[in-house]
């Protein structure tokens, strides 16, 4: 056999083999693209602790992450605290820790501080007769809930240069029970503020909300149906089976070729007896 015919049996061979690995690959892209939304949903139903599972041979349960404890993380409600305060121990608390400065009673005189009657809905700097320091003169606006919680957590931090020496009442139930008591010696005290919505009231919301974004009765979902993905799925399947077949056409043409050179090249027995 010749170079010739030898070069022949090389190219089927390698036509073949890239026939092959073409129709491989093809088919892999093919099923690949199709399942690739399964994936994404795999892969986020997947805890942290599956997944560590999955690629290493020894794995430890890890906990809930950041997301769930934000979420379990105590929200300050303001509203709802003040709505069950205790007056008379905020009494307890104001005498214990704010009479050495302040009085409370109508018309009561100012001591170090000024006198504390009404002062809840008053302008922050309310008695004129009081020399009021210049980090409290500079402060507008009224005594909403909101800043005596913030003022009695911490004066300093609330009026920079105040001359209140004051420490803070650093304990939630303690500041929310005096502000009470500072309200029922106010007459003038707005109501408290309403408590934030509970958790099941938001969902109902968002429930409401995405129902009414839902599609009628008798309307076209947006999602193709699943009479569209089979279809696309056995176009796909017909498409890999084209290829399929003519890479074997291919194939059984270049061997073909190949054996016709064989038998040209390949010796006849009448040369054999010649020679």
């Amino acid at each position: 056999m010749g170079e010739l015919g030898l070069n022949k049996i090389l190219g089927a061979l390698l036509a073949t083999a890239l026939g092959l690995f073409g129709l491989k690959t093809l088919s892999d892209v093919v099923f690949a693209h199709g399942g690739e939304g399964h994936g994404e949903e795999h892969a986020e139903a997947t805890s942290l602790s599956e997944q560590m599972c999955e690629q290493f041979a020894y794995c430890v349960e890890v906990a809930g992450g950041g997301a769930a404890a934000a979420e379990e993380e105590e929200v300050f409600d303001l509203g709802a605290l003040l709505a069950a305060a205790d007056v008379s121990r905020g009494e307890r608390t104001f005498k214990g820790q704010c009479t050495t400065c302040h009085t409370i009673d109508e018309g009561g005189a100012n001591g170090t501080g000024p006198n504390l009657h009404g002062v809840v809905g008053a302008a922050k700097h309310h008695h004129a007769d009081f020399n009021y320091s210049a980090a409290m003169t500079s402060l507008g606006g009224t005594w909403t809930y909101e800043d005596l919680n913030h003022w009695l957590e911490n004066p300093s931090s609330f009026a920079r240069g105040t001359s209140m020496s004051f420490a803070g009442l650093c304990k939630d139930p303690d500041r929310i029970n005096v502000i009470a008591y500072l309200a029922s010696q106010s007459p003038d005290a707005p109501p408290f503020p309403d408590p934030l919505p509970a958790a099941g009231e938001d969902d109902g919301a968002d429930a409401a909300a995405e129902g009414a974004e839902a599609p009628a009765e008798g309307e076209e979902a947006a999602m193709p149906a699943d009479g569209a993905m089979e279809d696309a799925a056995d176009a796909a399947a017909e498409t890999v089976t084209d290829v399929s077949e003519v890479v074997v056409e291919e194939a059984d043409a270049a061997t073909e070729t190949a054996e016709e050179a064989f038998d040209e090249d390949a010796p006849t027995p009448t040369e054999e007896e010649g020679e």
